[in-house]
């Protein structure tokens, strides 16, 4: 667990670690507009001890990242779990309310290191820290909470996906671009190695089985919060 103490130093290292990113990136604008949007300073930390990086909530004690976000598609197929605004909108359930950085920063200050993203899309199965990823929100005035893949069916076998964890792989540079920021993938059914967050179950490989689960979605448009949940230091990997 990381000591409330040494936050600071674990923010900033991050920190430096965002603007190395930017560093690499080309000279049109992404990388003064990423700079901005992080702030490139150490976010502030609340008397709770939870770092806050943009939208991102980092809380070390409870090691979990959480993130603010609407129910974005009800029913239909699927590639990814969650996008950016910016993103493939049509094919997401969940629209997350952040910049991409924000979300690999806030998990890198939880002390976890990017695993191995897939070769390609649909191809490779994703290794790395396990996260355990929760969707929170509010019904007729009660609140709910759900495990991720309580929301994605799988149409070859007419089965809800079964419990399991998702994958820190973190997004990789092409052509000096943190691809994150391009399509804004944040965590994917489909394997991408330009998201943050793969899944390691084999359907990832198949972008044509995946739907939105319709006994377990929210309404449309529903505020959620989506939480990632890292396992104990020193536990993370798969």
């Amino acid at each position: 667990m990381i000591c409330t103490k040494h936050l600071g130093f674990i923010v900033a290292t991050a920190i430096l670690g965002v603007v190395a990113v930017y560093a690499q990136m080309d000279t049109d604008g992404v990388a003064v507009a990423g700079m901005e949007a992080l702030g490139a300073k150490l976010p502030d930390l609340g008397p709770d001890g939870v770092a806050r990086i943009g939208n991102v909530s980092v809380d070390p004690k409870a090691r979990t990242v959480s993130v603010k976000g609407w129910v974005n598609q009800v029913v239909g197929p699927i590639e990814l779990l969650a996008c950016g605004p910016g993103g493939k909108t049509h094919e997401s359930v969940f629209v997350l309310d952040i910049n991409p950085v924000e979300l690999q920063t806030g998990l890198l200050l939880l002390g976890l290191k990017p695993g191995t993203p897939p070769t390609g899309l649909g191809e490779g199965v994703p290794l790395g820290p396990e996260l355990v990823l929760w969707v929170d929100w509010e019904e007729n005035g009660e609140a709910r909470s759900r495990r991720a893949e309580e929301f994605v069916f799988n149409e070859e076998v007419q089965e809800r996906l079964p419990e399991t964890p998702w994958i820190f792989t973190g997004s990789v540079f092409e052509e000096g671009r943190f691809k994150a920021l391009a399509e804004e993938s944040l965590v994917v059914t489909y394997w991408d190695p330009w998201a943050i967050v793969n899944i390691p179950l084999p359907c990832g490989a198949n972008d044509k089985i995946l739907s939105v689960d319709t006994n377990t979605v929210p309404p449309l448009s529903t505020p959620i919060v989506m939480r990632f949940i890292a396992p104990p230091a020193g536990k993370e990997s798969r």
